[in-house]
């Protein structure tokens, strides 16, 4: 397991390892000049703030030096009651006593918890997971000319196996504080004053910086602007659909986003991911369930019938 698998599972699932801690991610993997880039940053409920420093190895001496200089970066750009946290699979004695004696907050987490947690959640370990799936190739056909014809090599990316790795469900089980109300399919918050934008942006941002290809762009563009007026503005149906799409889609190049856009779709409307709109292995193309929306869209706030 790789800090990065680590770093993923935490900022899923925090209350897993940190029970009745309450965090909340408001960042991750965000960069000072000069200095570096830290792994996490929470929110608690008394409004402190966690920066998170992870690794895969036995902690030393100089990682309390990192978070150090993460914190006094911090400090500079007015951010206040910083709590610096370590998270290791070892901690030596030597290191926890010094850790102890600078005021740091450590949590030793074996490989063994990490594991426990992704099965539970049904969470991909990307570095433990089997080979890059491959694309299935049908036989080659003859094309004019006597030549040999694979299409589909072509566009190997549209191949590879479309199975979720996020839980779905076509009903919410586990919902979220935000509330909706429904004009046609798209959405309408009805309950603003739930909407914790600081939090929302901060979700939204972390899958940005993702998806190094900005694929996403225009999805993460219409996220912001929508969260700018979330009392009067629509999320449309588009927005919906293309944020779902990112959220259950198994194939291998976008996998890694996967875990944030899931992050985003159990902040507005919880979870399990919705199973109206699949993907069409024989026709090549997603399909919309019209009596699947409605269904979970009654279920976002608890009217679905029985």
């Amino acid at each position: 397991m790789i800090e990065k698998d680590m770093e993923d599972l935490i900022a899923s699932f925090p209350d897993d390892f940190f029970p009745r801690k309450h965090f909340v991610l408001v960042g991750r993997q965000q960069s000072f000049s000069g200095i570096g880039r830290f792994d996490l940053l929470f929110e608690d409920e008394f409004k402190s703030t966690i920066l998170m420093e992870l690794k895969a190895r036995t902690l030393k001496y100089e990682d309390a030096t990192q978070v150090a200089r993460y914190r006094d970066e911090l400090k500079r750009n007015g951010c206040r009651n910083i709590v610096m946290w370590l998270v290791a699979p070892q901690i030596p004695t030597s290191v926890r006593e010094f850790l102890d004696d600078k005021g740091i907050q450590y949590d030793e987490i074996h490989i063994a918890e990490f594991r426990r947690v992704a099965e539970h959640h049904a969470f991909v370990i990307q570095s433990e997971s089997a080979a890059t799936e491959q694309p299935v190739i049908a036989p080659a056909s003859v094309g004019r000319g006597g030549s040999f014809s694979r299409p589909e090599l072509r566009n190997q990316r549209n191949t590879v196996s479309t199975t979720p790795i996020v839980p779905t469900g076509s009903v919410v089980t586990s919902p979220s504080s935000l509330r909706w109300k429904s004009i046609g399919h798209d959405l309408v918050l009805e309950n603003s004053e739930s909407f914790d934008a600081k939090k929302f942006l901060g979700l939204v941002d972390t899958f940005a910086s993702v998806v190094r290809s900005g694929r996403n762009k225009s999805l993460v563009e219409d996220l912001k602007r929508w969260a700018e007026n979330p009392r009067h503005a629509r999320l449309t149906s588009t927005t919906v659909e293309s944020l779902l799409r990112w959220t259950t889609t198994g194939a291998a190049t976008w996998k890694a986003s996967v875990p944030y856009a899931y992050e985003v779709w159990a902040y507005l409307f919880g979870t399990p991911a919705p199973t109206w709109k699949n993907w069409n292995h024989g026709e090549g193309r997603y399909e919309f369930d019209t009596e699947g929306w409605r269904k979970w869209f009654e279920s976002l706030n608890g009217t679905e019938k029985k």
